[in-house]
């Protein structure tokens, strides 16, 4: 089993609650690598409603979410 990802305090800028972060970052439908280091995955709230997750993985191996908002049209296509 993985360990959950831990969630930076940047991640809550747009107003996504954590429940729905993990949520989303768990059961994703889709991924991209947006940058060295940097992925986003989207995937399901709790209310089914579609959130982009943007995460790091840390020197340690975790995962760390760093940006979470109601997914955009450009991660959709």
């Amino acid at each position: 089993m993985h360990a959950e990802p831990v969630i930076a305090e940047s991640a809550y800028k747009h107003g996504i609650d954590s429940e729905d972060m993990v949520h989303a970052f768990n059961n994703a439908i889709k991924a991209y690598s947006v940058d060295e280091g940097f992925a986003m995955l989207i995937g399901p709230g709790r209310d089914a409603s579609l959130i982009e997750v943007g995460y790091v993985t840390s020197s340690d191996g975790a995962h760390v979410i760093v940006h979470a908002m109601k997914a955009r049209g450009k991660y959709l296509r």
